[in-house]
């Protein structure tokens, strides 16, 4: 765990490349399964919309549907919500 002024610049450095990463083809499912602290930090409504088809309101309905709260972070998903989430949100799923 990083601490300080400097920790959290490079944590919000690492958060804004797996956004990136998203939006550049990174497939959802495997952004889920990483253990990496700055993904565990990250609100699912970001990583969701990170996706390039995926917008604001598509994001909401998805959320509603897994019983997912608006300020909820990737570490604080269930196994089962990742699972789903992973299922719904890839590429082929939506194709």
């Amino acid at each position: 765990m990083r601490s300080g002024r400097y920790g959290a610049r490079a944590e919000s450095v690492d958060c804004e490349r797996v956004l990136a990463q998203l939006a550049a083809g990174r497939p959802f499912a495997e952004v889920l399964e990483d253990e990496d602290a700055a993904i565990q930090v990250l609100r699912v409504r970001e990583v969701i919309e990170a996706l390039p088809w995926v917008d604001a309101i598509h994001a909401t309905q998805v959320m509603r549907e897994f019983g997912i709260a608006e300020r909820r972070r990737v570490g604080g998903l269930t196994r089962q919500q990742r699972h789903r989430l992973g299922q719904l949100l890839s590429p082929t799923a939506t194709a």
